[in-house]
């Protein structure tokens, strides 16, 4: 498996869906999809972006774990938690793209090693960005 499309009918992703799908380099999820399960993606080494669509509320523990050519991340304000271990050993990650303010990104509910050995990141917020310490980076 190298890509998939999640189509609109699809409203949840569930728990280990796509767990060691290690060739898998593309992932298109619809709007209708609300939250995105426990180890969805673990281990799918080859997944370099996603977009997460507006409709997501959650994303769950170790969604992405392992993912560790994962470079950019594409997350709405739309999401108000982020489990633990959600992007653990992503390794290369060096961008979230927050489409909410820094305020914003600051409410969310993240578990205790959400973004565990992870790249040396920044959140781009649509009023400034935030390094992965939350502090406040030109």
């Amino acid at each position: 498996l190298t890509s998939i499309a999640i189509p609109d009918s699809v409203t949840s992703i569930g728990n280990a869906a796509f767990q060691g799908c290690e060739k898998l380099t593309s992932v298109t999820i619809s709007n209708s999809v609300t939250s995105i399960e426990s180890s969805t993606f673990e281990g799918c080494y080859k997944l370099t972006s996603i977009t997460i669509p507006n409709s997501v509320t959650s994303i769950g523990y170790s969604a992405f774990e392992n993912c560790s050519e994962l470079i950019n991340i594409t997350i709405p304000n739309s999401v108000t938690s982020i489990k633990y271990r959600a992007f653990q050993n992503c390794s290369e990650l060096i961008n979230i793209t927050f489409q909410g303010t820094k305020a914003e990104w600051k409410a969310i509910t993240k578990g205790s090693n959400w973004d565990y050995d992870t790249g040396n990141y920044t959140v781009q917020c649509t009023d400034g960005k935030l390094d992965k310490n939350g502090n406040e980076t030109s």
